[in-house]
């Protein structure tokens, strides 16, 4: 008999995960977005730009889809199946993004001397940035639909079929516009003049197709998963939904105002807000609606230990993260230089 107290927590502990994940590996997921749709006269130093903002911390920012990992097949075994059988697919398409974005982004860096091989590798780059959210989206959306069903004692895999389905395919277009958007917000905050100007347009062209996708999806919502939409709209998940709706609109008129101060922080509270809402909504189900969390956890036992071993390599891991960001993105002198350097 699982523990709710422990499930809970072990379950907060995955909501931060993904938290972390979303916000700094979607922002540069989507600096891959703009770098595919660089354009203008000022097309090299909008991607040098963006190489610059990614480039001294791509790679740590991974960490957390391997902590959201490593928890679910700790804490919620059943879960972690029913997603690696049900979703092979769409994840299969996750993992090669991942690893060939990561790939071509580190050799693009070392590839100078051929502008031809850079121009390929920026495209693989590119075009793995914008696959990878997509397919993330994807799952969401089905899990959130109810595609992932039971069969016996095992899973079934989600047909094709249903991963086309208009709600789906929508969510998977969302977490792409939730990454550009949240790109483009980091890069006006961190860019000067001209350059600024261009991922400005991109924050409020992105956050307006944005409002329109997300009213679309709700509508879709109601047919296709009507119990997360219930939930959404009417259920523990409403304040949320609430919050991401005044949050997206004060970034879009920050933006506007050009108050640069504020535009990234907002953007990050909008991006969580969004998240925090889904996963409420989805509460108390890994696999709606036919497993919840307490069902999916493993032993009492399991879960303490995996408690103490969190706190345990928490105390390593976030002062190390907070060092690692001071000297290459934050207010440490070195940090600019730093990341010229790798550029």
């Amino acid at each position: 008999m699982a523990d709710s107290t422990l499930v809970l927590l072990a379950a907060l502990s995955l909501l931060v995960g993904l938290s972390a994940y979303a916000v700094l590996a979607g922002a540069d997921f989507g600096g891959g977005v703009w770098d595919l749709f660089a354009s203008g006269p000022r097309r090299a130093d909008q991607r040098a730009a963006i190489e610059r903002a990614i480039g001294p911390v791509w790679e740590v920012n991974h960490v957390w889809i391997i902590f959201v990992i490593v928890v679910l097949f700790t804490a919620f075994p059943r879960a972690f199946a029913a997603l690696c059988i049900g979703l092979f697919m769409p994840l299969t398409f996750v993992l090669l993004g991942i690893v060939l974005r990561g790939s071509a982004f580190a050799f693009r860096a070392h590839s100078e001397g051929s502008p031809a091989l850079q121009r390929r590798l920026g495209l693989v780059f590119s075009v793995s940035s914008l696959i990878t959210p997509f397919a993330l989206g994807l799952c969401a959306g089905a899990v959130a639909a109810g595609a992932i069903r039971p069969a016996g004692e095992g899973w079934q895999t989600v047909p094709v079929s249903e991963l086309l389905r208009p709600f789906p395919l929508l969510t998977g277009l969302l977490a792409v516009l939730i990454c550009s958007y949240l790109a483009a917000t980091f890069l006006t905050a961190e860019a000067t003049g001209a350059l600024r100007a261009d991922f400005r347009r991109r924050a409020l062209a992105t956050g307006a197709a944005l409002a329109v996708c997300a009213a679309l999806g709700l509508v879709l919502a109601v047919d296709e998963a009507p119990e997360h939409s219930t939930a959404l709209l009417e259920g523990r998940g409403l304040p949320f939904a609430l919050a991401a709706l005044v949050l997206g609109i004060a970034g879009i008129a920050l933006m506007a105002r050009r108050a640069w101060r504020w535009v990234r922080p907002v953007g990050v509270a909008f991006v969580l807000a969004i998240l925090w809402g889904w996963a409420a909504a989805q509460w108390p189900y890994a696999i709606t609606p036919v497993l919840t969390f307490e069902a999916a956890a493993a032993s009492p036992a399991m879960l303490r230990v995996y408690l103490v071993c969190l706190a345990a390599g928490g105390v390593i891991l976030l002062p190390a993260l907070w060092l690692l960001f001071r000297l290459f993105k934050g207010g440490h002198p070195e940090a600019g230089r730093r990341a010229e350097e790798r550029v």
